[in-house]
């Protein structure tokens, strides 16, 4: 963690994505390309593919039906950061994640931002609302 510490800028945005998936893949290239930061995924395996990518971070959790491991390393993750001034943007990137996101939402609002569904649309497949009206 020491290393995105010293690396990350004031105000700096952190995106953190939940699960691996070809919505975490281009929301990651998105972030890179348009913010120049790398992406924190949490996921249960991590792609032989992708284990050296520029713009993934892999943090692997063991996969259970208790989502209080998920939570604990989410929390863990948050604290580490705690002293660094960057802004921690967390997003589900599968449907499973988006109701454990709303389910912990009290917890997870005190360290993260969370998107909202319509954000979560954007950021997965790159949608502009204000182009799409």
């Amino acid at each position: 963690m020491q290393f995105l510490k010293e690396e990350a800028r004031s105000g700096e945005l952190v995106p953190v994505l939940l699960g691996f998936s070809k919505e975490a893949l281009r929301a990651s290239r998105r972030f890179y390309r348009k913010y120049g930061v790398l992406s924190h995924v949490f996921c249960s395996r991590i792609p032989v593919l992708f284990r050296f990518s520029l713009f993934l971070k892999f943090h692997k959790v063991r996969a259970t039906r208790d989502e209080a491991l998920m939570l604990q390393a989410l929390l863990d993750f948050a604290w580490q950061l705690g002293n660094a001034d960057v802004v921690l943007y967390l997003v589900p990137c599968a449907e499973s994640y988006v109701s454990f996101v709303w389910t912990h939402r009290a917890e997870l609002e005190r360290s993260y931002l969370l998107a909202d569904p319509k954000e979560m649309r954007r950021v997965w497949f790159g949608e502009d609302e204000e182009a799409s009206e």
